[in-house]
Parts: C-alpha cells; structure tokens; sequence
C-alpha cells in the first residue's frame, strides 16, 4: 500500500478510499492470501514428452518422507501380514501379540532391535536352505547387546517391552539357528524376568497377552530342559488364566500340561525321601489321574472338533488357518495325554498295561495328524515336531519308534532345515522320557 501523500490529515488518498489515515509517510502492510498458490505448488509436476506426436503426460510425484523407524514399522507389518501364507505366517504360529508390536516400535531401543532382527530372520528364513544367513547373525549379535543394555537399567528390565523384546528374539532364534536355540534358550531368561516382576495382575493388554503367550514356551522349557525352577505358588499363578480361556477346550488343555512341572518336582522330592513304592506318592498318583482324566475329556472334544469341520462354512482366507489350528491343538492335548501316563507310570513304580495301550493309541494318533499337517509345514506344522517327541515316548514297539524317528526327520528337514537331527536323536529322547517316568529324581 502507498505511503500517505503529506499533503493534509487525513491524506486526499485515504479519505478517497474510505479508510483511516495511518499518518504522514506510514506504509500500510496487508497480507495476501497465498493458500491457492501452496496448492499449485504441492500439485505433481506435468511434463509433455516433446517427442510424442500427440501430447502425454508424465506425472512425477513427491516423495514420501521416510526414516529408519518408519521402514522398520513397514517391514514389520508386512512380516506379520494376515495375508501371508499360513507356511510362514509369525502371528498365527507364534501369538497374536506380534500384531501390536509395530504401535511400540520407537518407544524401546531393544524392542526395535529384535523386531529388526525378527524381519531379517524371517525374510531369510522363507528364502533359505540350511545355510545360516551371516547378515542376520550380525544384527542378531546387535540386538542381544542392546538387550543386555536395557536389562542391566532396573525399570526397563520390568517393562513390557523388554519382555517382549526377549520374546521376538526367543523366535528369531529359532528361524536363525534352531542349535543354539536348543541350547541357549531366550526362554529362560524371559522365566527370570517374570520371576523378577513378579506375578501381579498384568498393568494393561499387551502386557497380558505377552504373558499368556509366555506361559507355553515356559512350561515346556521346564518340561524338557529342567531349566527353569519355580516354587508351587509361582506355578498356580503362572496356570491362573482368564475365564474366557479357561472355558476353551485350549485353555482346560493348558490347565493340565501346565501343572506337571510342579507335580514332576513335588515327586522327585518325596521319592528321594520315601523312594517307589510309597504311601506318601498316593496324594500325587490321585493328582496325576485327575489331572489325566481332565486331559482325556479335552481330547474327546478336540477329537469331535477337528472330525466336524467343514471347511466349506468358512470364509477362504481362514480355512487352512483353522484346519492347522485344530491339527495342531488334537496333537499337543494327546502328547499331555501320554506325559501324564509317564508320570503315572513312575509314582506307581510298575508298568500298567492300560496305561501303555492308551499311550500307544494316542502315540499312533498322533503319527497321523502329523501327515495331514504335513501340507501346513514348515511354521504351519512346527508344533507337530514336538508333539512326534511325545508320539516316541508313548510308541509300543522298536518298529513304532523307528517310524516315528523317520516322521521326525522330515520334519526336523522341512521346519528346521535339518538342522537339529545331530543333537535330538534317540538318546535326548530317551532322556526326556527318563524325566516324565522320575527315573532321574
């Protein structure tokens, strides 16, 4: 706006235009509306091609704006995609707390660096051999360095991200390399951090499907490896679940499993003061058998689940997702089933021929879900692998166990690239089973 004309006040200018004077040589700054002009800037650049003879356009879009943490939340997300084939899919296979892991990335440096490893394992996993890929290795070096760091910081050890963070490399390792995730096991130390909590009430969602997730990999490290130790009242608390799973023919099958590492430990101690046959094992022989019964009821059920299923009533992208499921669940309920016979076995001190039918049974039962699920492998069908090592245990004759033994083969091939056969051959077999029958109190 011109400056006032100095001749009178009000200036000739402004009486004219019917504004007030802001006095003599006084600029008058007003502001131009530039809101059409940003969005012609922002618009993608049209070029024609001088070479066409008719006149075409190239649109040239903006970038979009990108960081490390934003290229990990992408590649996370698309891991653990609904839409991954049930072969390889993390969420299905691993737990559904995997699907909030990518609203928490950036809030924990250890979580971020396990959630990157847990891509780069699963990326090579699907697209490898046996060969163990370097690159990942690498990363997960850095990560387990990272982890150490948080944990060695009081608060972040007890938060939900440094568990969780155990947890995803607990996973990793397993797709990484399935010998060292024998022997060095994240399992435990997830065990020691639930140790170090306590076993208070979850403080939100995430926190409580980390735990329930938790509580399978836990029992059945103690189970097998005998390397993680908690009093009775821990275990109940470990066992306590809500009553919306408690209903579930899973959660009542949980029940039962989840109870043998303590039951196992209260035996080894009495026998060690009383020895087999005793008075004093009564009270655990009735436990076992009650605990058995229950298990034999959920397989009836899981039994009757799976023959019901009509694949046709379900909405396609769920249909070999749930087929898997109820394999997998049948299969883990009649390994509980042949546990607990183990037990019973070994407080009674002697062979019980109905004990050894049933586990036969359930032994050859198993051996058949494992062929159907054998189109699921390798991550679909994982759990199959162990529930074969249960199959072993309950098999009546040498025969048995040599086609169980070939069975696990392919499956230690197809789910773990053969990876483990050197180290989980009969003897680690026979080991376990000396276990569940207390022959090593």
């Amino acid at each position: 706006m011109p400056a006032c004309d100095f001749e009178e006040h009000p200036c000739s200018r402004c009486r004219r235009l019917s504004i007030d004077c802001v006095g003599h040589g006084q600029q008058r700054y007003t502001f131009k509306n530039q809101t059409s002009e940003l969005v012609v800037a922002r618009r993608p650049v049209l070029k024609p091609k001088p070479t066409c003879k008719h006149p075409t356009w190239i649109v040239q879009p903006n970038r979009t704006p990108c960081n490390g943490l934003s290229s990990l939340t992408s590649a996370f997300i698309h891991s653990i995609g609904q839409d991954v084939d049930i072969k390889f899919q993390l969420t299905w296979n691993f737990g559904g707390f995997l699907a909030s892991i990518p609203r928490r990335l950036g809030t924990s440096a250890a979580l971020d660096a396990a959630s990157d490893v847990l891509v780069a394992a699963h990326t090579s996993y699907c697209g490898r051999g046996n060969a163990v890929d370097p690159y990942v290795l690498t990363k997960y070096s850095q990560a387990l360095s990272v982890l150490r760091h948080d944990l060695n910081d009081v608060v972040k050890a007890r938060s939900s991200e440094s568990l969780c963070a155990v947890l995803v490399l607990a996973i990793a390792q397993l797709l990484i390399d399935p010998i060292k995730a024998y022997a060095i096991s994240h399992i435990e130390g997830a065990a020691r951090i639930m140790k170090g909590r306590g076993f208070a009430k979850a403080k939100d969602k995430f926190e409580e499907m980390l735990l329930g997730t938790l509580r399978g990999p836990v029992v059945f490290e103690s189970l097998l490896a005998d390397k993680i130790h908690f009093c009775s009242e821990d275990w109940k608390l470990i066992n306590a679940q809500g009553p919306e799973t408690a209903e579930l023919p899973e959660g009542q099958w949980f029940s039962c499993i989840a109870a043998v590492p303590d039951l196992l430990q209260r035996s080894r101690a009495a026998i060690r003061l009383h020895g087999i046959p005793s008075l004093h094992l009564l009270g655990y022989e009735l436990e076992a058998r009650s605990l058995l019964d229950v298990c034999t009821s959920v397989i009836t059920t899981l039994r009757q689940r799976l023959h019901d299923y009509d694949p046709s009533n379900q909405p396609a992208e769920l249909r070999n997702h749930l087929h898997a499921h109820y394999l997998r669940s049948l299969a883990l309920a009649l390994g509980t089933g042949i546990i607990l016979n183990c037990v019973l076995s070994g407080l009674e001190g002697t062979r019980d021929d109905w004990l050894s039918e049933e586990s036969s049974l359930w032994s050859q039962e198993i051996v058949l879900l494992a062929l159907r699920a054998a189109q699921y492998r390798p991550l679909g069908a994982m759990a199959l692998e162990l529930c074969l090592r249960f199959a072993w245990m309950g098999a009546a004759s040498a025969e048995a166990k040599e086609g169980i033994v070939a069975l696990l083969a392919e499956y230690d091939e197809a789910c773990m690239g053969g990876l483990t056969t050197d180290i989980h051959g009969c003897t680690d077999l026979t080991r376990t089973l000396k276990r569940f029958t207390l022959q090593d109190p």
